[in-house]
């Protein structure tokens, strides 16, 4: 799967529940999904590769995608893309939009540029857009994503 694909049916759940689905917000939530994805499956949500931009973690693939819409919501998508979804990729991805879809973007961008996270372990400055190492992005997400109406998320026992 493409990381376009796991994109398209974030805006797809979320575009019509939610005004703020910028392009950034979707990358946000783009690199949890992967995170939450490696922590439980062992392998990658989608192939494509997440580097260390100024305001956080980024898909260029996406971020080219949809930078047409500059800082507002994405209203479009190709539902097309949707049929490309598994019923474990659509489980996940909806866990990650119900447990982070309600932050506004400058909270989802502290979560994902917190100290010691994988964003803040290769960032080196403005305009760097290094990539993320997989094991690093791996290593740092929870074993799994609690849709909880507190807000926070929980360890398996």
């Amino acid at each position: 799967m493409t990381a376009t694909t796991a994109a398209t049916y974030l805006l797809y759940i979320m575009g019509e529940v939610f005004d703020d689905l910028t392009n950034m917000k979707l990358n946000k939530l783009l690199y949890f999904a992967q995170g939450y994805y490696l922590k439980k499956y062992g392998r990658p949500l989608f192939d494509n590769a997440i580097e260390a931009w100024e305001h956080g973690p980024v898909v260029p693939e996406v971020y080219s995608a949809y930078k047409k819409y500059g800082d507002k919501p994405i209203k479009e998508y190709d539902s097309n893309m949707i049929a490309e979804i598994t019923p474990e990729t659509e489980d996940l991805i909806f866990d990650v939009a119900r447990q982070y879809g309600r932050y506004t973007i400058s909270t989802l961008q502290n979560m994902a540029c917190v100290a010691g996270s994988p964003w803040d372990q290769v960032y080196h400055g403005e305009h760097s857009h290094i990539e993320i190492p997989l094991t690093a992005i791996q290593s740092y997400a929870p074993r799994r994503c609690n849709a909880t109406t507190s807000g926070r998320e929980t360890e398996e026992p």
